[in-house]
């Protein structure tokens, strides 16, 4: 079988990758890694909307020829010599606000001040949410747009998912929400 032609999108920008039948996540990781100028575990692989494992052959996960992968920054990746900033809640804040430096006065969270870092993420998804539905709307988007907003969603829905709600079912239950409403909405951006 000839290799796939495929796009991997990484910060805007689209580079060009060619797979085989055997072609894993983690090869794609270390294709891009001169161009991402990061190691494979500081990365997440999406397709579809969703998170991929490094063992996940790309034939089997759905990929086909002219497919794009979207890759984002791992939340939980520390780069070595970095202390523990305070833990999941901080870094998943963190992404959500775009700042890759960790959360300001970063410590013990309080219960109020997690509600609150919860509440904010999830108000930040809704007008990402509102653009992605115009742009469905339209019917027909540029490539830079569908990119950014891929990106844009996926990595709210990294920051979502590394969350800790701490049994909290009404937090659980939002946060599953989001989530859904996420990958169904990069599902149809990437099926304009």
């Amino acid at each position: 079988r000839a290799a796939m032609k495929l796009t991997i999108a990484y910060k805007g920008k689209e580079h060009d990758f060619e797979s085989s039948d055997e072609t894993t996540v983690l090869d794609v990781k270390n294709a891009v890694r001169a161009a991402t100028q990061l190691p494979p575990e500081a990365l997440k692989v999406f397709f579809r909307g969703r998170p991929r494992q490094d063992t996940d052959k790309l034939l089997l996960i759905g990929v086909k020829q002219f497919s794009k992968l979207v890759l984002v920054g791992n939340p939980a990746y520390k780069r070595s010599g970095e202390e523990d900033g305070g833990g999941e809640e901080e870094r998943a804040g963190a992404i959500a606000s775009g700042s890759t430096a960790g959360a300001a006065g970063a410590g013990a969270a309080t219960p109020g001040a997690a509600k609150s870092k919860f509440d904010a993420l999830i108000d930040s998804v809704k007008p990402l949410l509102d653009e992605a539905a115009s742009a469905i709307e339209a019917g027909k988007v540029e490539v830079k747009v569908k990119l950014k907003l891929t990106e844009l969603l996926t990595q709210k829905m990294l920051a979502l998912d590394a969350f800790e709600v701490h049994g909290d079912s009404e937090k659980r239950e939002r946060r599953k929400k989001a989530l859904l409403q996420i990958e169904q909405t990069c599902t149809l951006i990437e099926n304009l």
